[in-house]
């Protein structure tokens, strides 16, 4: 299966949704990839096609928490998951996290961390942030925190899966205390470090260290991670039983 690059970013603490904002961004971000708003997600969780004041008056109405766009469909409407059949997506969900995804041979991991934080104001309300490659139904289910089956990802009975773990992490509100996963490209403000036990801050340190490089940028500490260094530096996390994705709740 055609394989997808995902940026989540997850937000602070009672972050405001400022609509106007938010959606200035998520077009920003589309017209830096090239990419055309074909659809979007309108108030009762549809995929409706894009028209500037339809999707104005859903935009503004006092209901509306989150936005979702899409790319133009790559097959007819029944032929696919109409949430999954485009190129490019991005959500932007209010209280929760931001969401983007582009078709792999579209555009390398890299170039989309680096154009989505050159955005001005994109990761303001974010705290954590990572990038990895999967298929796209799954990928998107895992950045929203559920398992999303397709032929990579068939069912497993009794296998917990890594999407659930971090989600019932957040519903026990110890995501503070813990880090998802390790990502190929891992971003964290200096209040989310701190914010970690002091054991596991230091574990992270260590690793951080030990493994890839490191860069700070506007009040970020990203981490980059080749692929022959995620399983080390996952396996170094994992002794300190800090990385959510993997602890069955």
């Amino acid at each position: 299966m055609d394989q997808y690059h995902f940026l989540v970013g997850e937000f602070k603490k009672n972050t405001p949704f400022i609509a106007a904002a938010a959606s200035a961004q998520l077009f920003a971000w589309f017209a830096h990839i090239g990419e055309p708003v074909e659809r979007y997600g309108n108030k009762r969780g549809k995929i409706v096609k894009f028209s500037q004041r339809n999707y104005e008056k859903m935009l503004f109405a006092p209901e509306t928490n989150s936005i979702g766009l899409l790319s133009p469909r790559l097959v007819p409407p029944e032929e696919a998951y109409e949430a999954v059949n485009c190129d490019a997506q991005a959500m932007y969900s209010s209280g929760s996290e931001l969401v983007l995804s582009i078709r792999a041979s579209k555009l390398a991991l890299a170039p989309l961390f680096d154009g989505a934080r050159a955005i001005p104001g994109l990761f303001e309300h974010c705290e954590y942030v990572y990038c990895y490659a999967e298929t796209q139904g799954y990928g998107t289910g895992y950045a929203l925190g559920y398992r999303q089956l397709d032929e990579a990802h068939p069912m497993t009975f009794g296998t917990p899966c890594p999407a659930n773990n971090w989600a019932a992490i957040k519903r026990r509100g110890l995501q503070d205390a813990h880090l998802r996963d390790v990502y190929p490209i891992n971003g964290f403000t200096q209040a989310r470090l701190d914010a970690l036990p002091p054991e596991r801050r230091q574990a992270l340190r260590a690793a951080m260290q030990a493994y890839g490089r490191c860069e700070e940028h506007a009040g970020w500490i990203f981490w980059h991670l080749q692929p022959g260094e995620l399983e080390a530096a996952r396996a170094a996390l994992n002794a300190h039983a800090m990385l959510g994705a993997y602890i069955n709740n």
